[in-house]
């Protein structure tokens, strides 16, 4: 059977992932912001009796930088591009998608243009699909992930296209005409087209450098520092402004404004942006997720708590006891203790909230966001895509560190991933705050643990960014039109991003509960609460027993408070703790050490020296901060 190999490269925000999608049938997480397939997916789909292998690589904005996620991209372009590269394009706002496919045409690839989202671009533009072919020299495929438009299409242009690059080539000012013909002279990596390979030389990009000879290397580098000796400003700088003025010549001619009102929900989307009604209205969104999570969590905590004690009660204990005795009785409200918290914490307080992510990121206002925070981030050593590895992070914090691939500046990656493993309370902690704290410490204590964290993000940045000196990059981001949100993306995505909770975290939390009360059962607690009362009792003014959550709390958060609840049984949380206890325990875990997930994902992006000090730094400000709470408590 024959086989087409197939690479997808696209912006961010283009629908990408969501194409991919639709042509194999493989279920990625669909966002609309940029980060979401920072690693490589594929797929085989057979059609027409031919193997369609699609390599789905990560979102980039351009081939001309040199961070994490352009350089895997140029990777696979110069080593394995495969038969045919489809560049993906947002056709409701193509003048950035052009820029790029010039780069992939300029290299020599054989390229098809797949103008997604043209449902939404009809609406606002009349797009010359022909013109726009004939210009570029290459086909060009209407279509739209979100209702399958022009899928088939696509497919078939591509198992019938013949290897062929395309002869349309950005004309630069003269002096950059005159070192590329020069550099192709001298010349070339295989499989590539001269040209390209020049145009990238100049523009020192690293992984076309690394491929280069010294004799091609230092040759760029010399009519680099020669162009900006005579123009006062450095080539690829100039080289980029003749291709995104090459591109507003192509949109120009092939797409004009279709002559019609702006619908409500373009009003709405220019509101968004506009810090004059955008600041409010993010504001409000914040504030309104903020009141639904509260109030849904808390409701849905307590139906769940009543309904799961009204139908089992003290049955499993009863039934441990006929089995084996008092240990057996131990063992089984283990088990118990372990069903109820799992229940009343991963379901109304995590599920909650990744729901309402996936409404937030599939309805398109994450990005908007992130343009009005831009300005500020900058304050912090950061810009405004900071924001969203931070939103992912209260969900979890581990594909949030991850999400920070997309952030070119290492610097950059450090100071987030910093805030995010010690100032941003992920979905358990959010638990923690609001189903402990908020519940029987009153919500104004919980609130006062939230301006504490956000205190404790513009800390850790302003100081971060004062010792690791650079000038923050500038923000890139393509906005998706704004739309209601598929729930069927958004329970998709929340299953995937949950049940880790039911796979991993269960059967951790059974065994950890079966122990516990083992060792309870035998008088064994003891010799492990013991040696760590000077911390619990002596400095958090915590019952000493409370080390045994902290100590689960390492493993995964949520097993903090679950086995808080089986430390508690038989009487209730309320009667455990008191409300100033209760705000002391959820100081403490808001910003306590990592778990090892992120302990993990943290050693494997930044190494080990960064990892320690991240950890050891949450560690101790944990406790410090926490001490210091009770003593101001103590005094109060």
């Amino acid at each position: 059977m024959d086989e087409i190999r197939v690479t997808l490269v696209g912006q961010p925000n283009a629908g990408k992932s969501s194409l991919f999608t639709r042509m194999t049938g493989v279920g990625v997480i669909i966002s609309n912001y940029a980060g979401t397939t920072v690693e490589f997916e594929e797929a085989t789909v057979t059609r027409n009796g031919v193997n369609v292998h699609v390599h789905d690589l990560p979102g980039t904005y351009a081939l001309s930088g040199n961070s994490d996620d352009e350089r895997m991209v140029m990777d696979a372009l110069v080593n394995d591009p495969g038969d045919v590269v489809v560049v993906v394009a947002d056709a409701s706002n193509i003048e950035g998608s052009i820029v790029l496919c010039f780069e992939v045409i300029e290299l020599g690839l054989p390229t098809i243009l797949a103008l997604n989202k043209m449902d939404l671009a009809m609406k606002r533009f009349d797009t010359d699909l022909s013109l726009l072919s004939r210009i570029l020299k290459i086909p060009v495929v209407p279509v739209s992930a979100r209702s399958a438009l022009g899928v088939d299409a696509l497919m078939d242009e591509i198992i019938s296209f013949k290897k062929r690059t395309a002869a349309f080539n950005v004309r630069y000012d003269s002096h950059t005409e005159e070192y590329i013909e020069e550099l192709t002279s001298i010349g070339t990596i295989a499989g590539l087209d001269p040209r390209g390979v020049a145009v990238k030389l100049l523009e020192a990009d690293e992984f076309i450098s690394s491929l280069a000879s010294d004799e091609e290397r230092e040759t760029a580098e010399r009519m680099a520092a020669e162009f900006e000796r005579s123009h006062g400003e450095s080539i690829n700088v100039h080289i980029a402004r003749d291709r995104y003025g090459q591109a507003g010549i192509v949109k120009n001619e092939v797409q004009k404004k279709t002559a019609r009102e702006l619908t409500f929900s373009e009003k709405l989307s220019d509101m968004t942006t506009a810090p004059a009604t955008g600041i409010p209205i993010l504001i409000g969104v914040l504030f309104l997720t903020f009141l639904t999570f509260i109030g849904v969590s808390n409701f849905l905590e307590g139906l769940i708590h009543d309904a799961y004690v009204s139908a089992v009660g003290d049955s499993l204990r009863d039934i441990g006891e006929r089995i084996g005795g008092d240990l057996g009785a131990a063992v089984m409200e283990g088990i118990n203790g372990s069903i109820l918290a799992i229940l009343t914490i991963v379901v109304p307080f995590i599920m909650l909230f990744y729901v309402l992510l996936g409404i937030l990121e599939d309805s398109g206002y994450l990005p908007r966001a992130v343009v009005l925070l831009d300005r500020t981030m900058h304050s912090l050593g950061l810009h405004g895509g900071a924001f969203i590895p931070m939103m992912v992070g209260l969900g979890c914090n581990v594909p949030a560190i991850m999400a920070t691939r997309v952030i070119a500046s290492k610097r950059e990656r450090i100071i987030i991933s910093t805030m995010i493993a010690m100032a941003v309370p992920c979905s358990a902690q959010l638990a923690i705050i609001l189903g402990a704290t908020g519940k029987y410490a009153g919500i104004a204590a919980a609130f006062s643990i939230f301006m504490l964290l956000l205190a404790m993000i513009f800390v850790i940045g302003i100081l971060m960014n004062r010792w690791m000196k650079f000038e923050p990059t500038s923000l890139a981001m393509e906005m998706p039109d704004l739309s209601a949100p598929s729930m069927k993306n958004v329970i998709f995505k929340t299953w995937n991003r949950c049940k880790d909770f039911f796979i991993l975290a269960f059967p951790l939390l059974v065994a950890g509960s079966i122990i516990l009360e083992v060792l309870l059962f035998y008088g064994a607690l003891d010799a492990m609460v013991g040696p760590f009362s000077f911390i619990t009792g002596t400095l958090l003014g915590l019952p000493p027993i409370v080390i045994i959550a902290f100590v689960f709390g390492i493993l995964r958060k949520e097993m903090a408070l679950a086995m808080l609840m089986v430390l508690a049984a038989p009487i209730t949380l309320a009667d455990f703790m008191t409300p100033d206890q209760f705000l002391v325990f959820g100081v403490v875990m808001a910003l306590y050490v990592p778990c090892l997930a992120t302990v993990a994902v943290l050693w494997r992006e930044f190494g080990a020296k960064n990892t320690v000090l991240i950890s050891g730094t949450s560690l101790i400000a944990a406790l410090m901060i926490g001490a210091g709470f009770n003593a101001i408590l103590s005094l109060i």
